[in-house]
């Protein structure tokens, strides 16, 4: 499944973006004089917005499609807290805290790479402890669990806040190119050479802001998703802790 995503995903992001270079393309053309239109094309604008554009935000707004679609598809909430688990331990235990119990919990649980699996495993681990130390232990798998998620779906807003500042650095680039042009020409300047030429620059802006756009859009379905599951763990968490709670405690 992963290496199938790992080839799918880096084209359905080259699909997303070429769609939104024409639409910015077409933007563009809306804004240009109509000989403007006449001789430059996407294509054209993509190549002219400089380096930055080709070289450094179109592989970052790769990278940042992909991987938001990779962890939206295997991110899930059936995928953290499989489905029927906590039942099962609810089962185990239902005749009381016995070392065979625990046995059985630990044989459904050893095998499992999910979150809940992972909290329970923890906390199974510290029963010789006492509950004390299975409550403490309990709580530092969950935040661990939770920032290791955490830590992935980051990614996608550091890549949509870099995104938004290089596409204004590709910008700023390309009118600092075309005022030095204006410097260097002698005679009057054509008003629709310089405005084509500030076109070309403002494509690293409107491929930078769609970058970010989507990025965050991605970052917070996927971040409320981890938040819902960590919580969702520590519920689940508690109830089967309560089964090895003290009488008195």
């Amino acid at each position: 499944m992963s290496r199938a995503l790992r080839i799918i995903l880096p084209a359905l992001a080259l699909l997303l973006i070429s769609g939104v270079l024409c639409a910015l393309g077409a933007m563009d053309a809306v804004s240009t004089t109509a000989a403007a239109k006449a001789e430059m094309s996407v294509i054209d604008l993509y190549i002219l917005a400089g380096p930055i554009e080709w070289g450094v935000l179109t592989p970052l707004s790769i990278i940042t499609v992909a991987l938001g679609l990779q962890w939206i598809l295997t991110i899930k909430h059936e995928t953290l807290i499989p489905p029927g688990m906590a039942d099962e331990l609810h089962n185990v235990f239902a005749e009381g805290v016995t070392d065979e119990a625990v046995e059985n919990a630990r044989n459904l649980v050893a095998n499992d790479r999910s979150m809940l699996g992972n909290i329970v495993a923890t906390m199974l681990d510290k029963k010789d402890f006492g509950y004390t130390a299975m409550k403490e232990a309990t709580e530092i798998a969950g935040a661990a669990e939770s920032n290791k998620y955490m830590s992935k779906v980051s990614w996608l807003s550091m890549f949509a806040s870099s995104a938004t500042l290089l596409g204004l650095l590709g910008t700023v680039s390309g009118i600092i190119k075309s005022f030095l042009k204006m410097g260097s020409s002698s005679g009057a300047v054509d008003p629709s050479m310089l405005a084509a030429s500030i076109g070309e620059a403002l494509v690293c802006t409107g491929t930078g802001l769609a970058i970010a756009i989507m990025g965050l859009y991605m970052f917070f379905f996927l971040r409320n998703r981890v938040n819902q599951a960590t919580l969702d763990c520590a519920v689940l968490s508690s109830e089967i802790l309560d089964y090895f709670r003290p009488p008195n405690h």
